[in-house]
């Protein structure tokens, strides 16, 4: 993960760990991001037994709109089911197909770069 982050050096300020759980193969993850333009991008990650991952990445910019928010929880039915996002609405919802903290970053940091 850390080396995830230093990839991101650019865009990210700093970040911290909010929660971090590990129990054999199972884990959970809470983090804050904090990002080159003011937004922040808010991590969560649980994996059950080394088999069910559950996720949501919250990216907001800096008077707490939503900017884009990727999970897998199964509400909406989209070509990339249970994998989706909400784009600037909550009710915006698309296919989404970039699912971990290593791809999520590189949609952050194309946005970012072309304001």
């Amino acid at each position: 993960m850390l080396q995830t982050l230093r990839k991101y050096s650019d865009i990210i300020l700093s970040f911290s760990i909010k929660r971090f759980e590990q129990a054999g193969s199972s884990l959970r993850l809470r983090m804050e991001i904090d990002l080159a333009d003011g937004s922040k991008l808010y991590v969560r990650e649980t994996v059950m037994r080394g088999m069910k991952r559950k996720y949501a990445y919250h990216w907001q910019d800096s008077a707490g709109r939503l900017l884009i928010r990727w999970d897998n929880a199964p509400d909406w039915d989209v070509e990339s089911f249970p994998h989706h996002k909400h784009v600037a609405e909550q009710d915006r919802v698309e296919a989404s197909y970039e699912r971990t903290l290593s791809q999520v970053p590189d949609v952050v940091r194309s946005k970012i770069s072309n304001q």
